[in-house]
C-alpha cells in the first residue's frame, strides 16, 4: 500500500496499535472470548496471501478493524479478504466511523457493524450477543438501510479501564521498527486523556468532552510496564497532555520520587502558550527528552479563523526556553489554510526564524481537509471546490501541494522550499545541530541514520555522511 506509513522509505515505522490493545483488553476481561489476537496489518500481513493465511490459521468469529479515513484502502482490502475467505462478522471502529457514518457502509460494503467513540464497553457486549439495536453508538445494516443508534455516555472513569493488552503484542518486534520518536526502543504508548477542551476547526473531535486519567493512574501504568515488560521509553499521544497543569506536574513528581529513570516523549502537540517554565523543568527532571509544540500558523488572522487562538508571544518564549535545555524540540506548523495569502504563510516562516533553533524535525505540513472537521466548511466558503477537499484526504501532509484559491501551487512550493533551506533538510547547519542534539539525548548512530533515511526517503549511509552533507 503506497500511502502506508513507511511504505516509501528504507526503514519502516510501526507504533503499537494502542486503540486495538485497549479494546482487546476489555474483550479479554469480559469473559466473552476464548482467544484474541491483535494484528497490525502493515507489519503482520502486508500482503493478501499473508492475511488469508492468518484467517485460515486463526479462524476468527469476529474481525474488528480500526481505521482512519486516510487508510480506507487498507480497510477495504482487509474487509474484502475477510468476506471472501471466512464467515467472520466484520466490525469497524476508529475515527472513520464518526467521520463517515453511512458513507462507511457504502465505501466498504462488507462491513456489518460500526462503533463510534469508545469501544471498550460496546465491543465486549457485541461479542456477548447483546441485541445490536439496543447498543448505544452503533451503526449497523438493516436490510438496505443503515441504522445509527443514539450515542451512549462516554467512559468517564478512564482509570477504571483495563490497561492495554501488551501481552498480545511482540515488543521486541516493534523495537526493531522505528517508534513515534524514530528510535528503536521497547515502546510504552501512553493515552492519559481523551478529548480536548479546545475546538480548532482543522482538528477531528471524536469525543464530546475532555476526560483525564489521574496522575496516580498514569504513574501506575508506567510503573507496571517498567517492571513487567522492562519498558523505559514512554511516548505520550494525548491531544494535549498539559491541559491540566497540576495533574501533569504530579505525574512528574511521582516519577521523580520513584527514580525509575524512564524517558518521556511528548510526540503529540503540547499547547505552547499554556506550558510553563516549571512544566519544562519538572518534565526534564522526570525524564522528558522530546517536546512537540503545536503552533500551526504565526498569522493572528489564521489563529482566529481556525479557533486555535494561540498566544504567539507566550508560545515563542516557552519554545525558546525549552530549546535552551538541550532536549529535542519539534514545532508543528502548517500552510494552505482557507483564505491564507502568501504574506500570511511567510509570517510563519519568519516567526520560526526568530527562535534560537529550528524544529529538529521538519514538521511544516500542508493542511488536509479530512471529513468531520469544521475546516471543510470554512474552505468551501473560501472558494475551494468539494473535489479539492476530497483530493486532499488522499495525500500525506508532506506531499507536494496542489494550490488553493488564494495561494498558488508555485507559491506553496516556494514556501516549502524556503522552509527547508532555512530550517530543514536542505540546511546542512540545521541538520548537523539536530544530529548533535539527538546524540546528546541518547540516540544511537543507527537510530539517527534510520531517522534521516525516513525523512529523506532514501538510505543514509552514516552519521558522518549526514554531518558532511
Amino acid at each position: 500500500m503506497p500511502r502506508w506509513v513507511g511504505g516509501l522509505v528504507p526503514h519502516e515505522m510501526h507504533v503499537l496499535p494502542i486503540g486495538l490493545m485497549y479494546v482487546a483488553a476489555a474483550a479479554q476481561g469480559s469473559g466473552a472470548v476464548v482467544e484474541v489476537r491483535v494484528v497490525e496489518s502493515s507489519l503482520d500481513c502486508p500482503t493478501d496471501a499473508a492475511f488469508v493465511e492468518l484467517l485460515d490459521d486463526f479462524k476468527p468469529d469476529v474481525v474488528g478493524i480500526r481505521s482512519i479515513v486516510f487508510f480506507v484502502e487498507e480497510l477495504q482490502r482487509l474487509a474484502r479478504l475477510t468476506r471472501a475467505h471466512c464467515g467472520a462478522a466484520i466490525v469497524v471502529g476508529g475515527p472513520i466511523v464518526e467521520a463517515w457514518k453511512e458513507k462507511l457502509f457504502e465505501r466498504v460494503p462488507e462491513v456489518e457493524v460500526a462503533v463510534k467513540g469508545d469501544g471498550e464497553r460496546v465491543f465486549p457486549e457485541l461479542l456477548q450477543g447483546r441485541e445490536i439495536a439496543t447498543l448505544p453508538g452503533v451503526l449497523y445494516r438493516d436490510g438496505a438501510r443503515v441504522v445509527e443508534n443514539p450515542a451512549g455516555p462516554e467512559n468517564e472513569d478512564l482509570d477504571g479501564l483495563p490497561l492495554p493488552a501488551y501481552d498480545l503484542v511482540d515488543l521486541e518486534r516493534y523495537r526493531a521498527q522505528l517508534s513515534y520518536a524514530y528510535n528503536h526502543r521497547r515502546q510504552g504508548v501512553l493515552v492519559t486523556s481523551r478529548g480536548c477542551v479546545y475546538s480548532c476547526s482543522f482538528c477531528f473531535r471524536p469525543w464530546d468532552d475532555m476526560r483525564l486519567r489521574s496522575a496516580a493512574g498514569v504513574f501506575q501504568e508506567i510503573a507496571y510496564l517498567y517492571e513487567r515488560y522492562a519498558i523505559r521509553d514512554f511516548y505520550i499521544v494525548d491531544d494535549i497532555f498539559n491541559v491540566h497543569l497540576k495533574r501533569a506536574l504530579e505525574v512528574f513528581d511521582r516519577l521523580l520520587a520513584a527514580r525509575l529513570g524512564v524517558r518521556l516523549y511528548f510526540v503529540n502537540g503540547l499547547r505552547a502558550d499554556t506550558v510553563t517554565e516549571e512544566f519544562v523543568d519538572r518534565a526534564i527532571a522526570a525524564g522528558a527528552i522530546w517536546f512537540t509544540y503545536a503552533v500551526e500558523s504565526a498569522s493572528e488572522e489564521i489563529q482566529r479563523l481556525t479557533r486555535k487562538g494561540l498566544n504567539l508571544a507566550k508560545a515563542q518564549r516557552i519554545i525558546a526556553y525549552t530549546q535552551r535545555k538541550g532536549v529535542v524540540v519539534n514545532i508543528t506548523t502548517m500552510y494552505g489554510f482557507p483564505g491564507e495569502t502568501h504574506e500570511q504563510a511567510q509570517l510563519t516562516l519568519d516567526w520560526l526564524g526568530e527562535l534560537p533553533k529550528a524544529s529538529l524535525l521538519p514538521y511544516h505540513f500542508c493542511l488536509r481537509f479530512f471529513p468531520g472537521c469544521d475546516i471543510r466548511e470554512q474552505a468551501l466558503a473560501a472558494g475551494f471546490s468539494y473535489q479539492q477537499l476530497e483530493d486532499s484526504t488522499e495525500s500525506c501532509y508532506h506531499d507536494m501541494p496542489a494550490g488553493t484559491p488564494t495561494l498558488s501551487r508555485a507559491d506553496m512550493t516556494q514556501i516549502v522550499l524556503q522552509y527547508h533551506r532555512r530550517f530543514g533538510l536542505s540546511n546542512p547547519d540545521r541538520v548537523r545541530e539536530a544530529v548533535r542534539t539527538f546524540a546528546a539525548v541518547g540516540y544511537t548512530d543507527e537510530e539517527i541514520v534510520h531517522l534521516y533515511s525516513v525523512l529523506r526517503r532514501k538510505a543514509v549511509g552514516s552519521v558522518a555522511e549526514l554531518i558532511a552533507s
